[in-house]
C-alpha cells in the first residue's frame, strides 16, 4: 500500500474512532515522535498489520477487558 493510500485509510479510521482509540493513537504517535523511530521491529510491524487486517475482516475477533478477565479467571 502506498503512503498516500495509508494516510487516506488512517484518516478514515480516525474520523470514525471513539475517544479511547484516539487517545491510544495519539500516545503511540507521541512516543514515536519523541524517539524518532519505530517502537516495533519490522517483523512486529508486519505481524501487527496482519492481525489488524484479520480483525477488520472478521477472521479474528477480540474480547473486551471484562471478557478477557472473566475468561482468564476460569483457567
Amino acid at each position: 500500500m502506498t503512503t498516500t493510500a495509508l494516510r487516506t485509510k488512517v484518516h478514515e479510521y480516525i474520523d470514525e474512532a471513539d475517544n479511547k482509540v484516539l487517545e491510544v493513537i495519539f500516545k503511540l504517535l507521541e512516543v514515536y515522535r519523541e524517539n524518532n523511530s519505530s517502537m516495533l521491529s519490522q517483523k512486529d510491524q508486519e505481524e501487527m498489520i496482519k492481525r489488524s487486517v484479520h480483525y477488520q475482516t472478521g477472521v479474528e475477533s477480540g474480547l473486551s477487558l471484562a471478557e478477557a478477565k472473566k475468561k482468564l479467571g476460569n483457567i
